[in-house]
């Protein structure tokens, strides 16, 4: 029998896979020993003697190497392949070898030497054959060939690298638009976009033309941002002594989202809420907690100030002072509250203020 033609190396030797192995056995040995001493504690010392014994299980079975078979050149292989053997075959290698040292500990070394007695000629051993390993010598390279491994990469080898060719192509001119030719008068550039100058604050707007009222949803089937609804109430615009300033009033959400409310306005907010009259807007708030309920809060602002009225929501409402204090509200109570106040619905927190001005 002989090994696959994929290998390049030879069965080792009866004395060398006795050598290896008694290294490593001494390495375990002397690291059990050494933590006894310092320790003084036998348990400690066993511990880190299983440890070492483990880390060589893991070390076989991921490169078929340890520290003896490194030292000697010898490495551990599948017997059908040049492989490492995995952690299957070395469990039931080591396991052999261990069960053979029960038998005055030397029973190991005797598993090992079982090699010689293999007439296959690949100086297998019995814990070999269960395990279809081999133990394989492997081949050193020349002290030459060593040496131009190690000078690869060097300034002589990168200058001695064949030059690239480079392939000159003629030109030819890019491809011109027949109305731009000779004598054509070229194409004025578009002109850039008008950017939006920003005014000084207090400065008051221009009117925006008239447009329809927007919907609840956008055609994405989105909620907008902008409240729906007619708002001014009839009585309050055609009286001019109770009329109240031109202004807004804005509501910034602690998730970015705005809202500008033109006052006098009742609106009810929520996660998809709905008008208490007709004459109601609706503001759908952003909540990516799903915290507020779906007609969570009504906000009313009119000649006397602002009210907000909790709708009987699961999560509450609650004003949130300066300090951080939070005082919650009772379902269905109008309470009024001042300009700049935060109101806490769910998760979501908004801020109430007042825009003195044109409505923008």
């Amino acid at each position: 029998m002989s090994l696959p033609p994929q290998f390049t190396g030879q069965p080792a030797s009866v004395g060398a896979r006795l050598a290896a192995f008694s290294i490593d056995v001494a390495i375990v040995v002397a690291l059990v020993g050494i933590v006894w001493i310092t320790t003084a504690s036998p348990v400690f010392g066993l511990l880190v003697g299983a440890e070492a014994v483990l880390a060589l299980w893991v070390l076989q079975a991921r490169t078929g190497l340890g520290p003896g078979k490194a030292l000697l050149g010898l490495r551990v292989a599948r017997i059908d392949a040049p492989y490492s053997p995995g952690a299957g075959r070395s469990f039931v290698r080591g396991s052999l070898v261990a069960l053979g040292g029960l038998v005055f500990a030397a029973g190991a070394w005797v598993v090992q030497g079982s090699a010689a007695g293999d007439r296959s000629g690949l100086r297998r051993s019995w814990a070999d054959r269960a395990a279809q390993t081999v133990v394989i010598a492997v081949p050193r390279r020349p002290a030459a060939e060593r040496g131009r491994a190690g000078r690869r990469g060097s300034a002589s080898d990168v200058m001695s690298l064949p030059t690239p060719t480079i392939v000159a192509r003629p030109w030819s001119p890019a491809p011109v638009p027949a109305a731009q030719g000779r004598g054509a008068a070229p194409t004025p550039a578009p002109e850039p976009p008008a950017v939006p100058v920003a005014q000084p604050w207090g400065t008051p707007m221009p009117a925006a033309p008239a447009a329809a009222p927007a919907p609840d949803a956008d055609s994405t089937g989105q909620p907008t941002g902008r409240p729906t609804g007619a708002v001014p109430l009839a009585s309050d615009a055609a009286s001019s002594d109770d009329a109240l300033p031109a202004g807004e009033l804005l509501l910034v959400f602690d998730t970015g989202q705005r809202a500008q409310l033109p006052i006098p306005v009742a609106v009810n907010l929520g996660r998809n809420p709905e008008r208490t009259e007709a004459a109601d807007a609706v503001l759908v708030v952003r909540d990516p907690d799903s915290s507020v309920s779906k007609t969570h809060l009504r906000l009313e602002h009119d000649r006397s100030g602002t009210w907000v009225t909790d709708a009987g929501s699961t999560n509450g409402t609650d004003l949130v002072d300066d300090e951080g204090e939070a005082r919650p509200l009772a379902p269905h109570a109008r309470t009024y509250v001042d300009d700049d106040t935060r109101v806490r619905i769910g998760n979501r927190m908004f801020t109430v203020s007042r825009l003195i001005g044109d409505p923008s």
